[in-house]
């Protein structure tokens, strides 16, 4: 795997969120998962059910918050995406990722759809 130095934001804030679901008993399933013409950043398995994650990541010093990166549109598409998997997925979650040269603060909000 790539040092986290070389990873885009993106990836490394993918990167961050799965590790954080796995200390908290969920299993990944998938990362950047395709179907039709969109993608989930992470397919977890969370209390015996299948989740969808959309990552959003940001630098604190950037001043936005990665919550303002999801808007309607990339939430319709996630919703797209995920309606397209089997097994089926139950809900859709946003993991946000907010990076500074102390480490990542990261949030977890449950079912967002």
């Amino acid at each position: 795997m790539a040092s986290p130095r070389h990873l885009d934001l993106g990836r490394l804030g993918e990167l961050i969120a799965a590790q954080f679901l796995s200390r908290r008993g969920a299993r990944i399933e998938g990362r950047n998962v395709r179907s039709g013409r969109g993608e989930i950043d992470l397919v977890a398995l969370i209390d015996g059910r299948r989740v969808a994650v959309e990552v959003k990541s940001a630098r604190r010093a950037s001043g936005t918050d990665p919550r303002e990166n999801l808007d309607d549109h990339k939430l319709d598409m996630v919703r797209r995406t995920a309606a397209g998997l089997d097994p089926p997925i139950h809900r859709i979650d946003l993991i946000t990722v907010v990076l500074d040269g102390e480490g990542a603060a990261v949030r977890w909000l449950r079912d967002v759809v």
